[in-house]
């Protein structure tokens, strides 16, 4: 009877001689030889595969799953697309703010003309109250200081960014020189040299205490950024700018710019040029200036000898 047994296992049997329907047949296998197991009830048990079908239903099905994900990714970008551009987007808030900053700073600029305007009408009164060469002193000094806008011949030199140079095909436009700090004080210091009575630049005087520099991408003159073209209006013989410019290191300089990085310079003669005033400082005190020796200024003392009225020869002098 074990035999007959026996023989029906044969096909099935395993390396303890018990039949793979056993359950000690399948613990002694697993405790054997773990990797016999999977086989050996692969064999007898075969497992379909777990692949869907693949027919029209279950295509359909996943297409519609497709196209509703697409829709879903699409309007989640637009949304935020949308937020990024509102106005309580940062970039938004942050371009309000400079405008209202800008809106500002004009209001500050139109007071400030004002202020200066009654203050220039209240030194006039003064003035016309006192002796004539008052006003005339004080013109001397304001035309000395910068504090007056002169109009006159001169020249106008225009230097400007260079055009998006060339680049390779399918990368778009090229790189930008651009005009620095340094050219403007190179230009700026070959019109002194050639004999410039005043110069502005874009609507800037240009003083001896006026400093250019560069603050990121701008251009700074008196600590006002300006941008491109820079317009430097130079008053004075017209020829003698240009020629005295063009024939020192300046002039080398700055045509090398312009063939060498494509900086736009530019000469224009006028006869009706004007530069605008140098904003003075605010006069908060003021004291009587007295001379090394002590002695009261001039304009206390009293009258000479000569015109001292006549209270007989004892009268002395008062130095």
């Amino acid at each position: 009877m074990a035999e007959r047994r026996m023989r029906r296992g044969e096909g099935h049997a395993t390396p303890h001689g018990e039949t793979p329907y056993s359950p000690t047949s399948l613990l002694r296998a697993l405790t054997a030889d773990p990797y016999s197991v999977d086989p050996l009830r692969q064999d007898e048990h075969p497992v379909e595969s777990a692949t869907p079908p693949d027919n029209r239903r279950m295509r359909a099905v996943t297409l519609l799953l497709a196209v509703l994900l697409g829709f879903a990714v699409a309007v989640s970008v637009v949304d935020l697309r949308q937020e990024a551009a509102g106005a309580d987007s940062p970039r938004a808030l942050l371009e309000e703010e400079v405008r209202e900053v800008r809106a500002e700073t004009d209001l500050l600029e139109d007071r400030r003309t004002l202020l200066e305007q009654e203050i220039l009408e209240a030194q006039e009164e003064v003035l016309d109250t006192a002796d004539g060469s008052s006003a005339e002193r004080i013109g001397e000094y304001e035309r000395a200081g910068y504090g007056v806008s002169l109009t006159g011949p001169g020249v106008q030199l225009t230097l400007d960014d260079s055009a998006p140079l060339p680049s390779r095909p399918g990368v778009g436009p090229g790189t930008v020189n651009r005009v620095t700090d340094g050219d403007l004080q190179i230009a700026v210091n070959g019109l002194w040299a050639a004999g410039a009575e005043a110069i502005s630049v874009n609507g800037q005087r240009i003083t001896e205490t006026t400093a250019i520099r560069t603050a990121g991408s701008a251009v700074l003159v008196d600590f006002r950024p300006l941008s491109p073209p820079y317009e430097i209006t130079a008053l004075g013989d017209p020829e003698q700018l240009r020629a005295g410019v063009e024939e020192a290191e300046a002039g080398e300089y700055l045509s090398e710019i312009s063939t060498r990085y494509g900086i736009g310079l530019t000469w224009t003669a006028g006869e009706e040029l004007s530069t605008p005033a140098h904003a003075q400082g605010t006069l908060r005190e003021a004291s009587v200036l007295e001379d090394p020796a002590g002695s009261a200024p001039a304009d206390l003392r009293a009258p000479p000898p000569d015109s001292a009225p006549a209270g007989g020869e004892d009268q002395e002098d008062t130095p």
